[in-house]
């Protein structure tokens, strides 16, 4: 899958501007606060139909302006083209996105038709932040695959959120007796062991695969020295190993914390076990001593594990669609050099050229010469971007 144009109108601090792209490498630089990230903003809300940095509409309105658009074609495996628009307007809260001149009524059913990938620096938040902050990523990618994980996850979220609202409502107006209240809940826990065992079963799986991807993508950047781990930790199960999976006993550890955590669901209002609450452990081994990436790690290091993470799930996703019509994904990388020794920015460079169209921002254009000897003439394109317009590239 390429973008081969763009179109932004009043899109954050874009005018009118549009863009042609090259199908492999496109270079955009200049200062801090030009709209380079803008940019690859617009790019994800077409693939994902939401921003990457998670803005609101209104948000990417140009100030003093009511609506925005954001069009582009993209190109599928089969040399197949897909004209895709986002559109709104601010006077009716309204958005639509439209694919090839069609208004979608679903916008969940787009989700995964053009497999995307970002970099970006608030992805420190997956070695320094919540167990929910890498939960949403690697859910992100297991949806990206799986459809029916997607709709498996969107089942389990709102048996979720009904069993919160059954609880938080008992906790305000204390309207139900504890048997009352047993017998309202049970039925939703029912629903949500019988869900989230799916979820647990995919999540499983999929890190035991993921992980053999991030052991060759580590290893391109950072040699022997370090090995990664990345450990699934089911919040209803502790001390689970990837490799095994037992249904059964997932079920009676499911049923029993749910028994054991009911009083203190009661007293604060909210379900306190599953899914929901899963962590992703990063670790590294050196030396044969592990250690936990977010308490340990050094900037560097972090930043090495974060892109690393993300190359990985690029080739995941070419793996797993590649047999269909999406082909390989988009990939966007956003201040990628940031945080790395030369060493590593000129191994990561190398690994650039085996994949399939990128976008990559940056304020150095000293980076451009070190592309240069791993892309021929014809794949590279640059684009300097200075206040929302794009200037003669040199």
């Amino acid at each position: 899958m390429t973008l081969e144009n763009l179109l932004l109108v009043n899109f954050k601090n874009y005018k009118d501007s549009s863009f042609n792209f090259n199908s492999r490498f496109n270079f955009i630089y200049g200062d801090n606060g030009n709209g380079k990230t803008n940019l690859l903003e617009a790019i994800s809300m077409l693939c994902y139909t939401k921003s990457f940095l998670q803005s609101s509409e209104i948000e990417c309105v140009k100030y003093g302006e009511s609506e925005f658009e954001v069009s582009g074609s993209f190109r599928n495996s089969l040399n197949s083209s897909q004209k895709v628009a986002y559109r709104y307007s601010a006077d009716e809260n309204r958005k639509s996105v439209s694919v090839n001149n069609e208004v979608l009524g679903r916008l969940s059913s787009f989700f995964g038709e053009l497999p995307l990938v970002v970099l970006a620096p608030g992805d420190l938040k997956l070695t320094q932040g919540t167990p929910g902050d890498r939960r949403r990523n690697f859910d992100i990618i297991i949806s990206l695959m799986s459809h029916l994980y997607f709709d498996d996850l969107k089942n389990y979220t709102r048996i979720v959120k009904q069993k919160n609202s059954l609880l938080r409502d008992n906790l305000l107006t204390k309207k139900y007796s504890n048997s009352k209240l047993i017998d309202l809940v049970e039925p939703w826990n029912t629903e949500l062991i019988d869900a989230g065992i799916k979820l647990i079963q995919r999540r499983a799986g999929f890190t035991t695969e993921f992980q053999e991807y991030m052991n060759i993508n580590f290893h391109d950047i950072v040699g022997d020295r370090y090995q990664p781990i990345i450990s699934y930790k089911p919040d209803i199960y502790e001390g689970f190993n990837n490799g095994t999976f037992d249904v059964i006993n997932i079920r009676n550890r499911f049923e029993n914390k749910i028994t054991e955590f009911y009083p203190l669901e009661v007293k604060r209002g909210m379900s306190l076990v599953g899914p929901h609450r899963d962590n992703y452990v990063f670790t590294m081994l050196k030396n044969g001593n592990s250690f936990d990436v977010r308490t340990f790690a050094s900037q560097g290091e972090h930043k090495t594990f974060i892109v690393a993470l993300k190359f990985s799930e690029y080739e995941y996703l070419k793996n797993k669609t590649e047999s269909e019509y999406k082909g390989e994904p988009i990939l966007l990388l956003d201040d990628l050099y940031s945080e790395l020794d030369r060493s590593r920015k000129e191994k990561i460079t190398n690994l650039l050229p085996k994949l399939n169209q990128v976008f990559l921002t940056t304020t150095d254009t000293g980076y451009l010469e070190l592309l240069k000897q791993n892309f021929k003439e014809d794949e590279l394109s640059s684009f300097n971007i200075i206040n929302g317009t794009q200037k003669a590239a040199g």
